[in-house]
């Protein structure tokens, strides 16, 4: 067991169903102690929000073996009652503060990662393209097996990842010496910011684009990407960390 202090919520993926039915995200927190990007599974749905500064009892995993990665203390045993386990400052970490802790935290390229196992990393990229792919007919909720939702915006079943009509991707090239033998990458946006977009608004899904302002020159963008558990060299997009430009910087 080990005791996590001062972690930032730097990205968190849309809920995702767990083999036993728990419905639950996995954040991406940094730790201002440690100066490393850390991964938090599996945490009950609107607990957590972006930029939370928060400190919890977690311990490793014995079937996950990805770098910096922890679950919760007794989360499978305790579901219900985790909130013992994870303590929330009563404050966000400083707005104006964000872009300059992102930028602390240091850039990375795609083939630095896979070449060294890394759980995450920041990259800053030349946009190329956005999609969305049309995986279902349409949304489909699922009722949730975790009943204490209050914290979030309103009261609703929770939707998984897959049971969603499209899924975002995003193609880019990083900018700096990425040494892929493919130079473009296509990685799927698993930010549940995005995911709550499409649940809000089932009909204005092509929206999505100009909200993450990926083409906007006023903002400067930024993706956390994470490897994925069973295939640890396959990346996705945690968040797309996006900062409106100051001064024209």
């Amino acid at each position: 067991m080990v005791l996590l202090n001062n972690l930032i919520v730097i990205g968190q993926g849309a809920p995702n169903q767990l083999k036993d039915g728990r419905q639950s995200i996995c954040v991406c927190a940094y730790s201002l102690d440690s100066k490393h990007l850390i991964r938090i599974y599996p945490v009950p749905i609107g607990w957590l929000r972006k930029w939370d500064v928060f400190s919890v009892d977690a311990e490793s995993s014995s079937t996950d073996h990805r770098e910096n990665t922890y679950k919760i203390k007794n989360s499978q045993t305790e579901w219900k009652h985790l909130s013992k386990y994870i303590k929330k400052q009563d404050k966000q970490y400083p707005a104006e503060k964000r872009e300059e802790l992102v930028n602390s935290i240091g850039f990375s390229v795609l083939s630095y990662l896979i070449d060294n196992n890394k759980s995450f990393g920041i990259i800053k990229p030349k946009i190329k393209a956005f999609d969305l792919v049309k995986k279902n007919e349409h949304t489909t909720a699922q009722t949730t097996l975790f009943n204490n939702v209050e914290d979030l915006d309103e009261p609703f079943t929770i939707i998984n990842q897959s049971d969603y009509k499209f899924k975002p991707y995003l193609t880019y090239e990083c900018d700096g010496d990425c040494k892929c033998k493919n130079k473009v990458h296509k990685q799927s946006i698993s930010e549940w910011g995005c995911y709550e977009f499409m649940r809000k608004n089932p009909t204005k899904e092509q929206q999505l684009k100009d909200n993450l302002r990926l083409f906007d020159d006023e903002w400067n963008k930024y993706i956390l990407v994470g490897n994925i558990h069973k295939a640890p060299q396959t990346y996705i997009i945690i968040d797309i960390l996006r900062f409106k430009k100051k001064n024209g910087k």
